[in-house]
């Protein structure tokens, strides 16, 4: 197990990397893409016009330039055959990087849950079959997928689409570094890149590891915004009971506790985590909530120590 938990913190440091370069190519962090039924687009390049996530824009600064290109047609705004063709393959492709070994095999799983509305994907044949990340970006402490958020149906409708993440509701709860249509650069992250979340290992139930039936768990490393790549640290309600409640880290083996927006982690003993400036640390599952939320927040004003936890 030791091992292996440092080939995980090898990944999230790699990853931690891929993203540092991504910001001094673009200047902002990846783009959280358009919602759980798109996915990524080569001819759409790296800003809030990308319908992919976080994963899929990472590609290119991980050694896995060839699969993000795939698919290509040269025209960003129409849904071609091949261009479809293409994302399928995508969706189809695990990648080593993106799996914790402790956890689950690199292999695809199941993809049951994702009809698009009854139409698939919008932007790739669906396959019954996806690649999936054991890893989440950080959105913040409040939001990591919306109630309607698979975005819109099209791309000419994308552009007169009234974006979630811009309305009054919620765009003062986008404070993380990745999440529909973002552009978060370093300068914006006014904590410290020291402490403030990066991404992370992410919660899943033991039981839902290769069904594809847990909601946090059942689309593709891919897609744009939604919970399945994106995490919170703030609270969620619990859609079962209505009730509020802290989004602290657990580890695996614990129910499903309302878990959708919850990092977490295969290991025992503690969860890792890649911050701003590229470190990667272990934290206990028993971090102090406040300091856990806050730490998700790039800009609250609420610095925290981090050097104990």
């Amino acid at each position: 197990e030791a091992a292996r938990r440092s080939q995980c913190k090898s990944q999230l440091r790699q990853l931690a990397i891929g993203s540092m370069n991504h910001h001094d190519t673009h200047g902002h962090f990846q783009t959280g893409g358009w919602g759980w039924f798109w996915v990524g687009d080569p001819d759409r390049g790296f800003s809030p016009d990308q319908p992919g996530g976080w994963v899929y824009n990472t590609l290119p600064f991980i050694e896995e330039g060839a699969l993000h290109d795939l698919g290509s047609d040269g025209d960003p705004d129409k849904r071609t055959i091949p261009q479809r063709r293409g994302a399928e393959q995508v969706v189809k492709s695990p990648i080593t990087i993106i799996n914790c070994p402790t956890r689950r095999p690199v292999r695809t799983y199941p993809l049951t849950t994702n009809d698009g509305g009854g139409n698939g994907l919008f932007n790739s044949i669906t396959p019954d079959v996806a690649g999936r990340s054991d890893y989440a970006m950080n959105a913040g402490a409040g939001v990591n997928e919306f109630p309607s958020g698979q975005g819109p149906a099209d791309y000419d409708l994308a552009k007169t689409y009234t974006w979630q993440s811009q309305s009054k509701n919620y765009k003062p709860h986008m404070n993380g570094i990745s999440y529909e249509r973002s552009d978060v650069s370093i300068r914006q992250i006014t904590d410290g890149t020291s402490n403030t979340y990066l991404l992370g290992e992410k919660y899943i139930p033991v039981i839902h590891y290769e069904d594809g039936e847990w909601g946090a768990d059942n689309e593709t490393w891919c897609t744009g915004f939604n919970n399945d790549n994106y995490r919170v640290t703030g609270r969620l309600v619990n859609p079962a009971t209505g009730v509020i409640e802290e989004m602290k880290p657990v580890q695996d083996s614990s129910p499903d506790v309302n878990g959708g927006g919850r990092f977490g982690s295969a290991h025992q003993g503690a969860w890792q985590v890649a911050f701003c400036d590229g470190s990667v640390r272990a934290m206990s599952y028993e971090i102090d909530w406040v300091a856990h939320r806050d730490l998700g927040n790039r800009a609250d004003g609420n610095v925290v120590d981090n050097s104990g936890l």
